[in-house]
């Protein structure tokens, strides 16, 4: 068993999930110094040097590792360690990559190429799904192109030589309580009774609230769909949201956060289909989660999401006719390497394959 010192600059969201999840798990004992989950872009810049001044506070023996999450500045962590400990192996595990977010101006571009510094800092950078790694190779490569007397070369090469893949570790319902609950599905008409659609994301409008919207208008009556809307909520909520509530107030059976995760999972288990709208997904546990819950996928077909599910489960709609108890049993098979123990311990190996 390995010791780990991690260190998480926004404690949050699906990065606060990740650091709960793999530290229940893991067979290496870990110790996280962590920052809230605010003011992204300055935890970015500054939180490596915050997170090492309250390590030293806290004290503590020298670990066997590093490990740092993608908006920690990997350079300037190793940099700020005390001496003796800048030599210890450091792991990144990248759940975004700012490379693939849109930019307005050439100064958000420090951000990508922070992340690049990042990776070729550390001795091991695991991604959170191939779509992750693809994306940034694809964007970092581009954006290279246009640095000025740029002696870079073959980046693509050295991002390859020390980059893996390893999807998130997703806690589960058990088995008896998991629930298959689409067997009817391919002799459902639309006149019979309600398909419901769980839409499981953050109130963003990087989630696709727009497209929600749109979606609803153009199939709850058609289809007869009732509608669970989860996911965390912020102080400007989307105006798409905000109609979709005023629209659809008849036909939806909760809107709202859940934060226990018995309700999260009894609200789950009530979906017929997981929606997805997204414009930006690296990975998307929620999605998984609602996969695990025996939910058929309404995805769409890009970002991470192909990787999430077999062919045969790909491009489904509530309009489809399909053998849903094959593709939901074919789905739960395909994610096995996300389940919480699994993926733990493969990330747990490579890990171990750094000492």
């Amino acid at each position: 068993m390995a010791s780990i010192l991690a260190f998480e600059s926004f404690d949050g969201g699906s990065h606060r999930q990740f650091r709960e999840t793999i530290t229940r798990h893991s067979s290496h004992d870990w110790t996280w110094i962590t920052r809230p989950p605010r003011a992204w872009k300055w935890r970015m810049a500054i939180g490596a040097q915050e997170m090492v001044d309250e390590m030293v506070k806290q004290g503590g023996s020298k670990p066997d590792c590093i490990f740092a999450t993608s908006l920690v500045d990997v350079a300037a962590l190793r940099s700020a360690l005390p001496r003796g400990w800048r030599d210890l192996p450091i792991i990144l595990y990248m759940h975004e990559n700012q490379v693939a977010y849109p930019t307005d101006d050439a100064r958000d571009a420090s951000f990508a190429l922070t992340n690049l510094q990042s990776v070729l800092t550390a001795d091991l950078t695991i991604f959170n799904s191939k779509w992750n790694f693809d994306s940034f190779i694809e964007g970092i490569t581009s954006l290279l192109e246009h640095a000025h007397d740029c002696t870079l070369g073959d980046i693509e090469q050295r991002i390859r030589e020390v980059s893996t893949v390893s999807w998130v570790p997703v806690e589960s319902p058990e088995e008896d309580s998991r629930v298959l609950h689409n067997s009817d599905m391919s002799g459902r008409k639309k006149d019979a009774y309600p398909t419901t659609i769980v839409w499981p994301h953050r109130w963003e409008h990087d989630k696709g609230p727009d497209e929600l919207l749109k979606l609803a208008r153009k199939y709850t009556k058609e289809l007869n769909l009732r509608w669970i809307i989860l996911g965390e909520q912020f102080k400007q909520v989307p105006d798409a949201l905000v109609q979709f509530g005023n629209e659809f107030r008849s036909q939806i059976d909760h809107m709202g956060y859940v934060d226990s995760q018995g309700e999260y999972w009894k609200w789950l288990h009530k979906a017929d289909w997981v929606l997805s709208t997204a414009k930006h997904e690296f990975f998307g546990i929620a999605v998984v989660e609602a996969l695990f819950a025996g939910c058929l996928p309404w995805l769409p077909e890009k970002l991470s999401y192909p990787e999430l599910l077999p062919a045969c489960a790909r491009g489904l709609t509530p309009e489809t006719v399909i053998d849903s108890e094959l593709i939901t049993q074919n789905i739960q098979d395909h994610l096995f390497m996300a389940r919480a123990e699994p993926a733990t311990q493969r990330i747990d190996t490579l890990l171990a394959s750094t000492l």
